[in-house]
């Protein structure tokens, strides 16, 4: 799964999120923003109308590895008993991108062009697209019916939220100051020019629209006079996407699971949000029926305890600390501050020469 860049647009997604991790270490100078524990509610409730099951004994708040919010059992559950479902409505996936109604069909030709590293690059501009416009609803005070509301609420899309990190968020100069000359910085400024490209690419398809609904003038084209005609002018990119469509990055590749057999991921609702642990507690699988995602008991759980998932823990065993830093923003098992690490030339990020 992770390999080279490929030529184009492409980037490796994988099923873990530095916000949910009780042994990452975030920077010092990471805001923190919490998330209104009554959006996890309203999560929930969203959950439910669209069909999924949430067991009674579940509850969302503050987690205890004190980084954001977890899920707990406020009784004993039983091993194998199901916590909760997730539809596949529900999860957002490469097909929600495909089928939008207006775009669904720029968003196949670009895959079609781009190959697999244009699915990531539809899903996080899709993603930026449905986030501006649901901030326009609430801004005006509309009651939405965004498709993905409740969910788009509680995830992490400005750094420091939930104790967020990564280095997508960070600015130029940042790059420069503690990643020149380590192990991270050309992977890292690669990600970076990939997700500038990316914004370039999907503000060409989705930029007009999102000006449209914010009631600023767009130039749909049209009949002119030849005397008229003017050269086209350069599309200008809507307050606040290049910054959606970096936390759609982030999200995705914090985030992600695999969805089936192939190339494609998804985000599936709640069960992103579950704190890792080596020794988990939980457990999910895919009902290929419908495509439902199941969460069960690991285990015999008792009241009061957190619910924990792992992550494909084969894949972080065999991948450098310092790109595990580039792409989830801390590295696994290390206590000491990572800013500090950075400063201190340490080994995790710079090569070392051999004493002689």
């Amino acid at each position: 799964m992770f390999g080279n860049f490929a030529p184009t647009v492409i980037l490796f997604l994988i099923a873990r999120d530095p916000a949910r991790s009780g042994i990452a270490n975030r920077l010092e100078a990471t805001p923190q923003i919490s998330i209104e524990g009554s959006k996890y509610d309203d999560l929930l409730e969203w959950l439910r109308s669209n069909g999924g099951e949430i067991n009674e004994k579940i509850k969302i708040q503050q987690s205890s590895q004190g980084c954001g919010y977890g899920a707990y059992v406020t009784s004993p559950v039983a091993e194998d008993e199901l916590l909760f479902s997730v539809p596949r409505k529900s999860c957002l996936t490469l097909d929600a991108a495909t089928s939008d109604e207006k775009f669904g069909k720029a968003f196949t030709n670009l895959i079609e062009k781009a190959g697999p590293g244009g699915n990531t690059v539809v899903m996080a501009g899709y993603m930026a697209k449905e986030y501006l416009l649901l901030q326009e609803d609430l801004k005006n005070g509309r009651e939405t019916t965004r498709r993905w509301g409740p969910y788009f609420q509680t995830l992490p899309w400005k750094r420091g939220v939930n104790n967020q990190e990564h280095i997508l968020f960070w600015t130029d100069d940042k790059i420069e100051e503690l990643l020149e000359g380590s192990m991270c910085y050309n992977e890292a400024k690669s990600l970076r020019e990939e997700v500038a490209l990316a914004t370039k690419i999907m503000n060409s398809i989705v930029g007009k629209s999102i000006r449209a609904a914010r009631g600023e003038e767009v130039d749909e084209g049209g009949f002119s006079w030849p005397w008229e005609a003017k050269p086209p002018a350069p599309e200008s990119v809507p307050d606040g996407f290049a910054e959606a469509v970096t936390g759609a990055f982030v999200c995705l590749l914090t985030r992600a699971f695999q969805d089936g057999e192939g190339d494609e991921e998804k985000l599936v609702p709640m069960l992103d949000m579950l704190q890792h642990s080596d020794r988990p507690n939980v457990r999910h699988a895919m009902r290929k029926v419908d495509g439902t995602v199941e969460v069960r008991a690991r285990c015999s759980i008792e009241p009061n305890m957190e619910l924990f998932n792992q992550y494909r823990s084969e894949e972080e065993e065999s991948m450098p600390f310092s790109r595990f830093f580039t792409r989830f923003g801390f590295v696994p098992g290390i206590t000491e501050d990572m800013e500090n690490l950075l400063r201190d030339k340490s080994s995790i990020f710079y090569p070392q020469k051999a004493e002689i």
